[in-house]
């Protein structure tokens, strides 16, 4: 006696469709490596951002001095030395801003501080950047308030609680590479 093809096929033993917690694990994995494989494509391992240098009327301004002072500074040698352009201009690092700063603390003749560190007895600050609605814009103010204090010679740390991480994806960190399971970041550049 002849099977047809539905009676053929109800005789094979057919293994159960994976659970769905199995079907979205595996669709996560997938998921993740192509990320992994974009990411590399797109950001090789030793790629960097590099921050822009700084003209001499920016850079007098961050610090608080004026150009002129700055400029003498360069032409007596004094400080840092700036990168000069064919054309004359002078352009600064912020590395180069930051040692400015020290210079200007180390050199300088009055109570003034160059670099806005706390003294014996202040508390630290603590800012936080909350709303409950989503889309508000709180990570691009976070990520903006810390850049500008940065750049005004404050010593900032930032940490991002929300769980999408975007707070440190903005700052060069991924967190799906670049932290471990139950970790934190892994350092890949010295401060």
């Amino acid at each position: 006696m002849a099977l047809n093809d539905q009676q053929a096929m109800a005789t094979i033993p057919s293994a159960a469709p994976p659970a769905i917690h199995e079907t979205i694990a595996a669709d996560a994995r997938e998921l993740s490596a192509k990320l992994h494989a974009h990411r590399m494509r797109l950001f090789p391992p030793k790629a960097r951002k590099n921050l822009r240098r700084f003209t001499s009327g920016e850079v007098a301004k961050l610090v608080g001095i004026n150009d002129g002072y700055l400029r003498q500074l360069s032409l007596e040698g004094r400080g840092p030395q700036p990168d000069t352009s064919p054309s004359g201009r002078r352009s600064y690092t912020f590395e180069d801003i930051q040692s400015l700063r020290a210079y200007l603390d180390e050199s300088g003749k009055g109570v003034r501080r160059y670099r806005p560190h706390r003294v014996a007895g202040e508390q630290l600050q603590v800012i936080g950047v909350v709303n409950f609605k989503g889309g508000s814009g709180k990570t691009t103010t976070a990520a903006h308030l810390a850049q500008h204090l940065t750049l005004q010679g404050y010593r900032v740390l930032a940490v991002d609680l929300d769980p999408q991480a975007s707070l440190s994806a903005l700052h060069g960190y991924q967190p799906e590479f670049d932290v471990e399971e139950n970790g934190t970041p892994l350092r890949r550049h010295p401060l």
